[in-house]
């Protein structure tokens, strides 16, 4: 492959400029024949099976270029980060084919160009306050209660038995607001722990003491819960199915050796170890708490001029995942705007904001990556590589076939700045 890149005048757009040809070309070409051979649907044959007479009146060259341009994007993207490009990309590079033949192909690839920044302070920021990390006794038993139910037996009880705390109850459900049902208050064969906290206030005591078979109870939903629902009386039809006594072991040396955890022989030490992954985890999100803040200020006090077009395109890439996420939520948009009491310019000025500070955040960290010179080692690369391949239980081989070293890299690069700004901010 070859390498160029050129602004796009009056544009504030770049382009990288990849040139495949020779045999590197003509393997595209031939891996491009061989997948379309194998999916190519010819009246008369089976897939894959058509005489090569009959594949050539199908496969005409247009059909190959296209898909050998397929297969050439990923590789091409690789390549031309890999040259290291004056022209850095601000949103993500487009792919086109500019010229193809048999005997070469040009891969184009479109993108905004980062705009120079003029840097505020990034360093010595006294005004943000670390949070001290502090582990307390209700969080360890938390986690100890978690192994406990690991090793829980569990009795089926009889007819006419009825539910008491720790009980694992399988039943269905259905939630009524003023006599009429709502969405998302409808399950079948929900498995609760009585006692577990996991329904509202009122819930899982109301249940305690019934029977098989069906009931209803009513409780009120906390004011803060939705604006749909929050502080309204709701009517709960049940049917309980299942009521399973649940024998919890006692927390002690022989609960240990249960667990078979790797260093771990007691329960003293257990608790320790217990205490430290709950410290390691809120260091990790203490320190990416505290950087988001030290970005936030970065931003605030340096000069970023956004190219309008980046900031559209982001704006677009927002609207979808919005919209994708309030789906998901078992949502549309009409519903979101009534429960939220936001209109579409509420949601569009958000959504422009979040874009703006968005590209802006990402424009600081590229200046300050460049400004630090935040650049992995090869040791480094290859202890990450060791590290992934320990936490997956895989081979470090087949984690280095898997997983490109740039996208290590870049991580690497994101840990390096992590750890900077937390070590040389606040106070």
């Amino acid at each position: 492959m070859q390498f160029k890149e050129e602004k796009i005048k009056n544009e504030g757009q770049g382009k990288w400029i990849i040139t495949l040809d020779g045999e590197e070309y003509q393997d595209f070409l031939k891996r491009a024949k061989n997948r379309l051979k194998i999916n190519l649907e010819i009246p008369g044959f089976r897939k894959g099976k058509a005489p090569e007479s009959e594949i050539k009146k199908y496969l005409t060259p247009n059909r190959v270029y296209n898909e050998a341009f397929r297969l050439a994007i990923q590789p091409a993207h690789e390549f031309a980060w890999a040259q290291d490009p004056k022209l850095r990309p601000l949103t993500t590079p487009e792919p086109k084919l500019a010229k193809v033949n048999d005997h070469e192909m040009v891969v184009e690839f479109i993108f905004d160009i980062q705009p120079e920044i003029k840097l505020g302070q990034y360093k010595g920021l006294t005004n943000l306050e670390k949070t001290p990390i502090e582990v307390t006794d209700d969080e360890i038993d938390q986690v100890l209660k978690g192994y406990q139910d690991r090793f829980a037996m569990e009795k089926t009880r009889e007819n006419g038995e009825t539910i008491k705390k720790g009980d694992e109850v399988i039943f269905d459900f259905k939630g009524f607001v003023d006599g009429k049902p709502f969405q998302g208050g409808e399950a079948k064969d929900y498995k609760l722990v009585i006692g577990s906290g996991q329904f509202i206030p009122g819930f899982e005591e109301s249940m305690t003491g019934l029977s098989h078979g069906e009931h209803k109870i009513k409780v009120t939903f906390p004011e803060n819960y939705s604006a749909e629902l929050g502080g309204k009386e709701t009517e709960f039809a049940l049917n309980i199915k299942e009521i399973k006594e649940r024998k919890l072991p006692e927390i002690d040396n022989e609960l240990v050796k249960d667990l078979n955890l790797k260093g771990v022989k007691n329960l003293q030490e257990l608790k320790t170890k217990i205490t430290n992954d709950i410290k390691d985890q809120k260091n990790r999100e203490e320190k990416n708490r505290f950087v988001n803040h030290v970005l936030d200020e970065i931003v605030k006090t340096s000069d970023i001029q956004i190219p309008a077009s980046a900031v559209n395109q982001q704006i677009k890439d927002l609207k979808k995942e919005f919209e994708q996420e309030i789906t998901r939520q078992g949502l549309d948009l009409k519903t979101y705007k009534k429960l939220t009491k936001m209109t579409d310019a509420d949601i569009d000025r958000e959504i422009e904001a979040d874009a703006k500070s968005r590209l802006a955040t990402f424009l600081v960290v590229n200046e300050i990556k460049k400004a630090e010179k935040f650049v992995p080692t090869e040791a480094d690369i290859n202890q990450k590589y060791a590290d992934l391949a320990k936490q997956f239980g895989l081979e470090v081989e087949n984690l280095k076939a898997a997983i490109n070293p740039e996208q290590v890299k870049q991580e690497l690069e994101s840990e390096m700045l992590t750890n900077f700004l937390f070590n040389n901010n606040g106070r």
